[in-house]
Order: C-alpha cells, then structure tokens, then sequence
C-alpha cells in the first residue's frame, strides 16, 4: 500500500496526522521481534470501505495494484507482489461484499495470508520481508451486528505449512497445495464469538507446532511470549511516535532517513521491556506515553536526542537491519516506507518497493547535488537538504 496522501482529495478528507502516526505505530509493531495482534474498524458508505483517518481501501488497493505492475516490470523477479496484490483485490471485494449483505449469511471471513514461497529460502530481507521470521499475517475479517467492518490480524512465525493447514482442517477444509493467501474462508460466527475467532487460530497454529516440536508457544514463537508488540508500541513509545510525526510533517522526504533511529530506539526499549529490568528515562511510570507532553515537549528533549542517537550508533555497528510492513530500513540505505495506517500491520500491500512510480524515479539530486528520495506517487516541492526548488 503506498501512501494515500498521493491520491486525489475526495469527499473523504484525509486527516494526514492522524495517518502518520498511525503508521508508525504500525510499521513499528511489525520490525519488533515478538508477537503483533492488531484490531481495526472500517466503515460501510454502502460502496466503500474507509479507515480511521477516512482514507477510501478501494483507492489504496487500486494504487497498490498498479504500484505492483511497475515493481515486475523493472525487476521480473518480483511478479509475485503482482500476484498478491491482485488476489487481495479480490479480497477487498468480498469485504465490501460481505459489508454489503451480498454474501448470504457470510458474517466472517478468515485469510491466511502466508510469506510468499519465492522467498521461503532468501537469506537476506527484502523490502519489508522478514526472512528469519517468515511471517504468516492471519486476518479474521468481520460484520459486526451494527455493520461495521473489523479486521484483526494476528502474526504467526515461521508460516509453518502443517501448523498453518490445522487452521483449515479445524473448519473441516483441506487447503490445496501452493499458497494460502487466495484459499479464503466464509463463516457465519455468532457476534458473541467474533472476537475470539483470532486467538482461538492462533491456538490451533501452537497447538499444532506444540504437538510436532513439544514445548510452549505462542503465534508461532518459542518461548512462548503473549506480550503484544503493538501494545508495546501505543503504551510505551508515545514520544518518540510524537518525534517521528512531527519530523514526518515538517519534512515528509527528510523524516524518511531517520527511521532507522526511530526502529533502532524502539528495539531497545522493547528489548529492556522484556527483560523486565525497568525502562529507560521513565522508568518511574513504567509508561512512555503517558510521559511524553506533545510534539514540541519531550520529543524534542537532550535527554531524547541522546538516547535515540546512541541506539542508532549501536544498531549500525551491530548491522542491524528492520524489517516490516513495506520498508527493510538499514543504516546503509533505507527503502521509503510504503504502507498505510490500518492496513499495514493487517498484512496487506506491496512490501518489496520498487525504484520508480508514475512519476519516474523516487531517486533524484538536486541542482545542488543533494540526493532526495520523495514519497511514492508524490512530488515534492524542495530539497530535503539545502531547500532549494527540485520542482520541474
């Protein structure tokens, strides 16, 4: 999913802050290395589907559909986002479908929307794909009694095929060989029972890889851990999640290269999170949200620069390199973080970003020299370096 803020204003106006910080969040939920359980609301205008900040999932997936045929035709080796982008349009229909009533008495739908088999034996992330991980994004996707539209979206390691084929046999289905992401499941799901349906999957996924390694697990993780990474990141990151946006309002192109600071900082606290051996500078809350003030307080704090500057020093020695939802972000060379508030972190979109869109190349210098990266499918005014007119 690219961003919609490229997209022609419409009836439904985009609360751009309110989409950056949310995917943020998101993308940040997906790079931490532990368990992600997300829930989103959709609303039904009777033909479209629109998320929290009322951008419009049709013109996302359309955009992403089209990003997707540039992406295979500069680089044949990724035909496959190709092809997952167009069966989640077809996705998306069944949603709107099911929004709709047209579904008959269809109240649920349950992807299992596996790491795609081109990539099952790389040794090296690519474009958002975590190739240690191999994530399996399992979206349980329901019409709740007032009609809105829910998407939770569970992460399972590993995309364990016997694991992942004991999801279907427990609705009485056998999967056909291949890949998953097409082979989608229609239930009627009592309304009391909806918001289990998530967790009772991910039980039979551990219960499955329990039975055939032993041991504890939780969403395909061992030792089981049922701490959720995007908790973590709306309770306990709220500052730097506030530095970020501010940076990203102010400079959409110059924010871009600083991910790998913000990912880098964010693995740290979660890693001490962990550990339980107290937090960093508010630790006498234990609650980094409700610590920080507001985008001119804390976020733009010493004591914040500092800690955000020696966890970047620290990853880039290491080699760290972030994976999630549409961007591989390393200190070498970051990839423009190409995913959209809800839908990220629910496992959809192009996640190996291309090197051009409708407009050419998201590379360029300015007359300057300065090497700018702008947004997918948006132009930009300036240079993020020296200011000065990039325009044509």
């Amino acid at each position: 999913m690219e961003a919609l803020s490229a997209l022609p204003q419409s009836e439904h106006p985009v609360d751009q802050e309110l989409r950056i910080r949310t995917d943020t969040k998101t993308w940040l939920a997906e790079v931490l290395n532990g368990n992600m359980y997300t829930s989103f609301e959709f609303t039904f205008d009777g033909e479209d589907l629109y998320g929290e900040d009322d951008g419009s999932l049709t013109e996302v997936f359309e955009d992403s559909v089209e990003d997707a045929k540039i992406l295979a035709e500069d680089n044949p080796n990724f035909q496959f986002e190709l092809r997952r982008r167009l069966i989640e349009r077809e996705e998306l229909e069944e949603i709107k479908a099911m929004a709709a009533g047209e579904l008959g008495d269809t109240n649920t739908i349950i992807v299992v929307s596996d790491f795609p088999p081109e990539l099952m034996d790389s040794k090296t992330d690519i474009g958002g794909y975590n190739t240690n991980r191999k994530q399996t994004m399992l979206r349980v996707i329901t019409r709740d009694e007032a009609g809105k539209i829910h998407i939770d979206t569970q992460s399972l390691d590993q995309s364990n095929r016997p694991a992942l084929e004991a999801i279907y046999n427990a609705f009485g289905k056998k999967p056909e060989t291949g890949e998953l992401l097409s082979q989608r499941i229609h239930r009627n799901i009592h309304p009391n029972w909806q918001n289990q349906t998530s967790n009772n999957l991910r039980s039979v996924y551990d219960g499955k890889l329990s039975q055939e390694f032993g041991g504890e697990w939780y969403g395909g993780r061992r030792p089981a851990d049922d701490r959720n990474t995007y908790e973590f990141v709306e309770t306990r990151l709220g500052d730097i999640i506030d530095w970020y946006t501010n940076q990203k309002m102010l400079n959409s192109t110059a924010s871009d290269r600083m991910r790998f600071k913000l990912a880098a900082t964010a693995e740290e606290r979660f890693e001490t999170f962990k550990n339980g051996i107290g937090t960093t500078r508010f630790n006498m809350t234990g609650n980094f949200h409700e610590a920080s003030v507001s985008l001119h307080g804390l976020t733009n704090s010493p004591s914040l620069q500092v800690e955000m500057s020696r966890a970047e020093r620290r990853a880039a020695r290491s080699g760290k390199t972030y994976s999630g939802c549409g961007a591989s972000v390393s200190a070498e060379q970051e990839e423009e973080l190409s995913t959209i508030d809800q839908l990220s972190n629910s496992g959809y979109g192009n996640k190996a970003s291309g090197g051009k869109d409708r407009f050419g190349s998201l590379k360029f210098k300015c007359p300057n020299g300065h090497e700018n990266t702008r947004p997918r499918n948006k132009l930009i005014d300036k240079c993020g370096k020296c200011g000065v007119s990039v325009k044509c």
